[in-house]
């Protein structure tokens, strides 16, 4: 090992040098800073990829660079001496080396190139050669523009040397020598004349007004012409520069003429691979829309995936994205085409997307488009695919506006609760009567009449179910196996939080009101049966611990007579209870706190409880504090322990609009409150400052005759100090005054006048109208008491989803006043519920897929109500029909035992849905017809028109 190799790795190891830690960093230095020492010794020590691309501001590799910027020649022989790729092509600048080094004007590195025997001279950029980029180059020269000109003629002779080729068009059929011809370029046209080494050909390609490389020669160098000419006629080329001349030209014609020619003589395979720097043939044809084209292009073998350096865009993205239905039909019955991802997009999300950006064309026809990738059978397309922000096509498709486009995605399956990087779900976007309508289309019926045993009321929710990668679902056409044959592991991995998205509809107005329907109200009803025994058995635990900690705390706790056996006995019993409930609470608190900080500490209720443990700890784990402290302890407790079982009841569905409604005025008093405190302050202030007592001389003061020392020593005053002043204020609030206490002699009138605004301003009007806001907000949410209920629940159902299986974003999201954390401890989980013991529990709540293998219930109204779960067909056998099907099969022996019924007052509001939809559809049907009666009857006057001008013209 040389001095210079082993220095170089002592350097590398130590992870510092003279430009930094890292080697890729330290080859950017010196390369900008033209070090060619340090420069040479990283890359010949190999402690460097020769072929890393820089990210901002250059996106280049070092070779890339070096040909960019001037005096870097020796760095450019160094990387082709290590056989640096020189043909790759950039895929951010689309470009080669030789088109960096042409569009900087190097001419150093350009001939350094050129004499690696690697190049590719012709290579095209963006449809340029080197070539024809330096003479188009020449037309953007401005100042010194004469230094300039030399250069680039410099560069297209060292090109035409090098055998570039001078006949090879860009897109838009213009040749080097046409560019020049255009330009007035003398030198460059006698340059092309003097070292080509093929036939300069003026008449094969045209640029987009029809004009040949001849007719610009004949306006600008007519005497030149002559030189152009041969004896031997221009020979007829059909090349891919031509084909590719003629797609961009719209001459589809041509192209399928001159094609079909390569075909007959088997010459077709090359210009098929080839590309002109921006497309393929197919790439370029399906971009144009030219459906025959491409129809002959696949029959006669084209690859319908290759692509190009410059367009990693595949023909069936591109038919998407401008939304022909024509070519894509063509690509889905080719056999050999792909249907995954295109650039982490799908293809409808690609579809989804050109729907807004593309423009409207004859051709196109999105919807169309989109039915086919939906419904093809060939096509298994995951329609909640997200991209690299995370968002679903649904999600495009909502922000476009694009109504049926929304519709047809949620009909096949799309999940309305994903949400993407911004953790926003497509609900955000989605129009409330959009949603409404879908939700109308979720309830449906079998062909019997309502008043028939046998009649079915049929519920679906799909659009609830979250997407899943390792076991694919009946959003991608195939269905759940048998849990039986299905393996558990990928069963667990499909449990996810059901209402997540029900639970953004609570905060969202526009969108409350749709979880009274009766899909919603359903679903929500079965959640209820699956979790309920688990929220009784909460209740009934704290229920247990709260009547022991009651009971110990009167009976046992600081009592110091003897008291009888019996009473001993229940105080050791409640005693243990206590601790045994104080116990499971704190493993409850710890276990929710553990799975999501942010928003457990988020909760007040949750800081009551971590409070309510601490004063519990104390009460049962130090019986010998003193008196006054076992007093306060006990008074706190009863009061914490009483009001979070009141809020635990009050979660129970039919109790929750009384806690809503006493959480609401609470909050309500307290914000209106706060704008009146500074009043309620200065009121105290002024009586402190009126009535607080002065002290007198003792001999000054004149005894009062009626009173006793005694009597003036128990008397209270209020307002020696502005704290007691204050709370003597705020008792005066409710309108206990005890105005013969205060001592209006001191300044009778103006605290007479004080006090008597104090009584008008706050216990008259503030406090009346505290009242009246209690009474509007309770009318208020007793009239909407339905769907104050449903919130509710939700509420309670995603706390449960949110401790057993985890959550999905928004329950882990801080509120404002947390914004300060760190986005890291944002997202802190330390456990995963899934993966601790209790998933059972977390199985046991869940409906998808162990409940409802189908996403969907059948309920028999005229038979109770009662409710039937289709179960899952074996693979290939699936479908929409309701032959097979078991009245709630599950896998639990237990509940199989239990007979789910339907709330009634649900099934009667699916059956209103069913109405409005029949008359709906008969209206639509009325319609219909009266519409082909119109189409009759002027179809029949025109044919009567007709007649009459024929009689008209046989009489004259």
């Amino acid at each position: 090992m040389t001095r210079d190799s082993y220095e170089m790795k002592k350097n590398l190891s130590r992870g510092s040098s003279l430009f930094g830690t890292d080697p890729q960093v330290q080859l950017r230095t010196a390369l900008q800073t033209n070090d060619f020492a340090t420069f040479k010794k990283l890359v010949s020590y190999g402690a460097v990829k020769l072929d890393f691309v820089y990210q901002y501001p250059d996106y280049k590799t070092c070779l890339e660079i070096a040909v960019s910027e001037p005096n870097k020649q020796e760095f450019v022989k160094l990387l082709l001496q290590y056989e640096v790729e020189v043909n790759k092509i950039n895929e951010t600048h689309a470009a080669a080396p030789i088109h960096f080094a042409v569009e900087n004007g190097n001419l150093e590195a350009l001939a350094a190139l050129l004499e690696d025997d690697k190049i590719d001279v012709d290579i095209q950029s963006k449809g340029n050669t080197a070539l024809l980029l330096a003479i188009k180059k020449i037309e953007d020269l401005e100042d010194d523009r004469e230094r300039d000109l030399a250069t680039y003629e410099d560069m297209v002779e060292m090109l035409l040397k090098a055998g570039c080729n001078a006949n090879r068009p860009d897109t838009k059929g213009v040749t080097p020598i046409h560019s020049a011809a255009q330009q007035g370029l003398e030198r460059v046209v006698t340059l092309i004349l003097e070292y080509s080494k093929e036939p300069i050909l003026l008449n094969t390609y045209k640029d987009r007004t029809g004009r040949t490389a001849r007719d610009y020669l004949k306006e600008a160098f007519p005497h030149l012409l002559a030189r152009f000419e041969t004896e031997e006629p221009e020979p007829e080329i059909i090349d891919s520069d031509k084909l590719f001349s003629y797609l961009n030209r719209d001459e589809e014609d041509n192209f399928i003429r001159d094609f079909t020619t390569l075909v007959k003589k088997n010459e077709q395979r090359k210009v098929l691979a080839d590309n002109n720097g921006s497309n393929t043939l197919l790439q370029l044809a399906t971009k144009k829309g030219f459906d025959r084209a491409v129809g002959t292009l696949l029959l006669s073998g084209a690859d319908p995936n290759a692509t190009c350096a410059a367009n990693t865009s595949r023909p069936i993205a591109i038919a998407c994205e401008y939304g022909y239905r024509k070519i894509l039909k063509r690509f889905v019955d080719n056999e050999n085409t792909l249907f995954d991802t295109v650039n982490g997009e799908s293809l409808i999300h690609i579809l989804v997307k050109g729907m807004r950006s593309s423009p409207m064309t004859p051709k196109a026809n999105f919807d169309e488009c989109l039915e086919l990738l939906l419904k093809s059978p060939k096509i298994n397309i995951n329609v909640n695919y997200p991209d690299v922000k995370n968002n679903t096509a649904l999600h495009y498709a909502a922000r476009n506006g694009d109504q049926e486009t929304v519709l047809e995605l949620l009909r096949n399956g799309a999940c309305i609760g994903l949400r993407n990087k911004f953790d926003e779900p497509p609900l955000a976007d989605i129009p409330c009567k959009t949603l409404e309508t879908y939700l109308d289309e979720c309830i449906t019926t079998n062909s019997e009449r309502p008043g028939d045993d046998d009649y079915e009321i049929r519920m679906k929710y799909s659009f609830l179910v979250y997407p899943n990668n390792s076991l694919e679902n009946e959003l991608s056409k195939v269905p759940l196996m048998d849990n039986s044959s299905t393996n558990g592991k990928e069963i667990d991995s499909l449990l996810a939080p059901e209402t997540d998205a029900l639970l953004y509809m609570t905060r969202n107005e526009d969108l409350k009101p749709l979880l009274k329907h009766p899909v919603i109200t359903s679903f929500l009803y079965l959640k209820w049966q699956r979790i309920s025994c688990l929220f009784y058995a909460n209740i009934t635990f704290y229920s247990l611990l709260w009547l022991c900690l009651i009971l110990y705390i009167i009976l046992g706790y600081g009592e110091e007579k003897k008291q009888s056996g019996s009473v001993e006995a229940l105080n050791v019993i409640t005693h243990v209870g206590a601790i045994i409930g104080l116990i499971l609470l704190i493993f409850r608190e710890l276990f929710q706190l553990l799975v999501s900080p942010t928003r457990y500490l988020q909760s007040l209720e949750n800081w009551m409880e971590i409070a309510l443990i601490f004063v519990t700890a104390l009460i049962v784990g130090n019986d010998a504090a003193e008196e006054s402290t076992k007093q306060q302890l006990s008074a706190v407790a009863i009061l914490l322990s009483s009001a979070e079982l009141v809020l635990l009841i009050g979660q129970f569905p039919t109790l929750s609009t009384n806690i809503v409604m006493l959480r609401t005025v609470s909050w309500n008093f307290f914000k209106f409150l706060l704008w009146y405190c500074i009043l309620i302050i200065a009121f105290a202030l002024s009586f402190y400052t009126l009535f607080r007592h002065e002290e007198e001389v003792e001999d000054q003061t004149a005894p009062n005759p009626n009173t006793t020392g005694k009597e003036e020593e128990e008397e209270e005053d209020f307002f020696e100090d502005p704290g007691r002043s204050l709370f003597k204020t705020i008792v005066m609030l409710t309108g206990e005054f005890d105005a013969g206490s205060i001592k209006f002699s001191t300044f009778p009138v103006t605290s007479h006048i004080i006090f008597i605004v104090f009584v008008f301003m706050i216990p008259i009007v503030l406090f009346n109208l505290l009242n009246g806001l209690a009474v509007s907000d309770t009318q208020e949410i007793r009239a909407d008491a339905e769907l104050v209920g449903i919130v509710s629940r939700v509420k309670l159902i995603s706390y449960f989803e949110s401790v057993l299986i985890g959550s999905a974003g928004s329950y882990s999201r801080p509120g404002t006043c947390w914004s300060w954390l760190p986005s890291a401890f944002k997202k802190l989980n330390i456990i995963k519920p899934k993966t601790f013991c209790i998933k059972p529990f977390a199985t046991r709540i869940s409906l998808f897929p162990h409940f409802l293998p189908k996403y969907k219930i059948t309920v028999k109204p005229n038979q109770d109500n009662r409710i039937e779960i289709p179960h899952a067909e074996p693979l290939g056998k699936y479908g929409d029909d309701y032959e097979d099907i078991e009245g709630g099969k599950v896998t639990c022996c237990f509940e199989r035992c239990q007979n789910y019924r339907l709330d009634r007052k649900i099934v009667k509001n699916a059956k209103i849905v069913i109405a409005r939809k029949t008359n709906l559809t008969e209206l639509g049907e009325i319609k219909n017809q009266l519409l082909k009666y119109e189409s009759k009857i002027e179809n029949l006057e025109k044919t009567m028109k007709k007649v009459l001008q024929a009689l008209e013209a046989n009489r004259y």
